[in-house]
């Protein structure tokens, strides 16, 4: 029987893989600007995703809305997108593991890390795990909490996939989920040990 985390950490994140159609541009036009951002990512309740919400709550109308989600959900993801006529044309999403506390089943096999950064509503992580193409498991730990300060490590199982070659995994912690404002994690890399003061 699989733990009760695994469900936990990738509830939130089952986005489908969106490779989106550029058909409609002119094959001699220049490739637009693409700027990449974290988003959450909702839909309504016909399962369309008309717009995507940066971290720093700014709002962005899409001029291709993607149909065919799941209804009123939120996904999280890093979005691709382009300026488009007032609005922003979406070019690709990399779906986004959203972490939760999985303090009661830690674990942390090694993981190399690519960035982390603290935005107004998460921090975000770009992790570089080795797969083989297996699943992994993901969460935060909370060591402890002194006075506003969270000491926390980053969750991770390795199951039974083998390390065989790196990967892309993003991921985020929702601030809301702690009371805190000063953060310290730590995270097992295959280098040892590195802690981040954000």
């Amino acid at each position: 029987m699989k733990p009760h985390f695994r469900l936990l950490s990738f509830v939130f994140s089952l986005l489908p893989f969106v490779l989106l159609s550029c058909s409609d541009d002119n094959d001699d036009s220049p490739y637009p600007s693409i700027v990449s951002e974290m988003a959450d990512c909702p839909t309504n309740s016909e399962g369309t995703m008309m717009k995507i919400v940066l971290d720093n709550d700014t709002e962005l109308p899409l001029s291709n809305p993607q149909t065919g989600l799941k209804p009123n959900v939120t996904y999280r993801a890093l979005a691709g997108f382009a300026l488009d006529n007032g609005k922003v044309r979406l070019y690709s999403l990399k779906s986004a593991t959203l972490l939760r506390d999985s303090t009661s089943v830690a674990q942390c096999d090694p993981v190399n890390v690519t960035s982390i950064w603290r935005t107004r509503r998460y921090i975000n992580l770009h992790l570089l795990p080795k797969t083989q193409g297996g699943e992994q498991s993901w969460g935060f730990i909370t060591d402890s909490i002194v006075g506003n300060h969270a000491y926390l490590r980053l969750h991770h199982r390795q199951e039974t996939d083998p390390t065989s070659y790196s990967t892309d995994v993003y991921a985020s912690l929702p601030l809301k989920l702690l009371e805190a404002n000063q953060f310290t994690i730590r995270i097992n890399t295959f280098s040892g040990t590195k802690e981040w003061e954000l």
